[in-house]
Formats: C-alpha cells, sequence, structure tokens
C-alpha cells in the first residue's frame, strides 16, 4: 500500500500497540458463548435490540456525522453541517478570538454494526506551520437516539503571529480503517475584542 499523501500523510493514526480485534456482527456477538446463560443476559442487556436500530433505513452507512460543533466559552457556537455540502465549509471560516477557551461537540449516530475505536483526526496547517490531533472516541453499538460527544477544554492560540486562516482537514475512522466522513474547513483566529 502507498504512503499517504498531501493532506492524508496528517491524518493517519498515530500508532500504538493496540491491535483491534478480529470484526464480528452484532448477530456473531450474541452467538458467542451462547450457552452461558449469565453472559447472555448481559449480552441482553448492553445489546438490546441493536440488530434492528437503523434511524436511517434508506442510509447504508454505519455512523453518521450529523454536525461538528466548535463551542466558544462565553460567545457562539458555530456549527458545521456534515450532511450537507462539505465543500462550502472551508469557504466560510468559523472565527475565534485569540486565547479563546472552546469545546469540540459532535452528535452522529450508529446503525446497523458495532463501530470499534472511532478516531477523530484533524490537521491544522498556517503557512509552514502544522498541528495534527488524533483523539479516540470509543466504540458504540448501535441506537436509534443521537450520540454527543463533547471534547475537553482547548485554547485557542494568541499572538500577532497566531492570528489568521488555519486550513482545516478532518475525518472520523475506526479500528477496521473504515474511514467514514473527511471534509475540509477553516477556522480564522482574531484579535479579541
Amino acid at each position: 500500500m502507498a504512503a499517504p499523501t498531501g493532506d492524508d500523510a496528517d491524518l493517519v493514526p498515530e500508532p500504538d500497540l493496540y491491535k483491534a480485534p478480529e470484526k464480528k456482527t452484532i448477530e456473531e456477538l450474541v452467538k458467542l458463548d451462547a450457552d452461558d446463560e449469565a453472559l447472555k443476559r448481559y449480552k441482553e442487556n448492553l445489546l438490546g435490540s441493536v440488530a434492528q436500530c437503523t434511524p436511517f433505513p434508506n442510509d447504508q452507512r454505519h455512523l453518521i456525522v450529523q454536525k461538528l460543533e466548535v463551542i466558544i466559552k462565553d460567545g457562539p457556537t458555530f456549527s458545521l453541517d456534515l450532511e450537507g455540502d462539505l465543500e462550502k465549509l472551508r469557504d466560510e471560516p468559523i472565527e475565534i478570538p485569540e486565547g479563546s477557551f472552546y469545546n469540540v461537540r459532535v452528535t452522529f449516530y450508529v446503525q446497523r454494526e458495532i463501530i470499534a475505536g472511532l478516531r477523530y483526526l484533524q490537521s491544522a496547517h498556517k503557512g509552514i506551520a502544522k498541528m495534527k490531533d488524533d483523539v479516540m472516541l470509543g466504540s458504540y453499538a448501535p441506537r436509534m437516539e443521537p450520540i454527543v460527544w463533547v471534547s475537553g477544554e482547548e485554547e485557542a492560540p494568541s499572538g500577532n503571529l497566531s492570528r489568521g486562516v488555519y486550513a482545516m482537514t478532518s475525518k472520523f475512522m475506526d479500528d477496521d480503517k473504515n474511514e467514514h466522513v473527511k471534509f475540509k474547513w477553516a477556522i480564522k483566529i482574531v484579535k479579541k475584542p
């Protein structure tokens, strides 16, 4: 397999010692250890009727990321619609005052199969400066309700050299190397009022 190039070179998960288990369907997981009553009850309680969890029956995707929001402390919340026209996202930078604290909130659905080891990868470029984030969001079973993940508090860069537009590339992928959604967007660090 060829090495990733361009934006993809920055969006490769950090190597770690974790080896993902062999992928199994929900039906296979339910059938494992079927003779152990306690384990069977535990799985039913944990998984419920997830096999029928398809909030969007006409959509064949297993992961449906609806939106990514940037929540600025004592400021506005910016929302990126990840089901709309992804090409428009890079043309409308999100303005973040320098030194501001913010969180990222992601709203998504899991349907049909378990998503193991969901990660959010992001690269930011401004001139020759590059920054990269690789965040493990976790593993999720299908369910009818949306799942909301919120990051820890982050601080926007500050200072004259930090101000300006950052070209962002983000993607969501899992342990099986499935790329669920990839998009380009922009932030603009502005002088604090």
